[in-house]
């Protein structure tokens, strides 16, 4: 009989840990989400710059700061990659010209 009990009391301590386990997870979600929230909010919805002039605001949030500099990043190598077909671009249009010209001269010269 005192083994039943014993067998129960443990049972039910390993419940218990299990549902604060659960509680504390549950916590931890939680503030995750808001914290989310919070970060979605502030990125949909921009600072409006005084009218004095343009100030810096301090973001505490890294969550924040990594989607600034995943957008940063992303526009960086978006303007690299438009300056690499703009330079693409000039060298055939100067190939293009000079076998123009070389076809013009080659004609002229017979």
């Amino acid at each position: 009989m005192s083994q039943e009990m014993e067998q129960n009391q443990m049972d039910q301590f390993e419940r218990l840990l299990e549902l604060s386990f659960l509680r504390e997870k549950r916590k931890q979600m939680r503030s995750r989400l808001q914290f989310e929230e919070r970060d979605i909010e502030r990125i949909s919805k921009p600072r409006v710059p005084s009218i004095k002039g343009i100030k810096f605001q301090k973001e505490s949030s890294s969550s924040h700061d990594r989607f600034k500099f995943r957008s940063s990043s992303h526009i960086l190598e978006e303007q690299r990659k438009s300056k690499q077909q703009k330079t693409r671009k000039i060298i055939i249009y100067i190939a293009l010209i000079i076998m123009a010209l070389a076809t013009i001269w080659f004609y002229f010269s017979k």
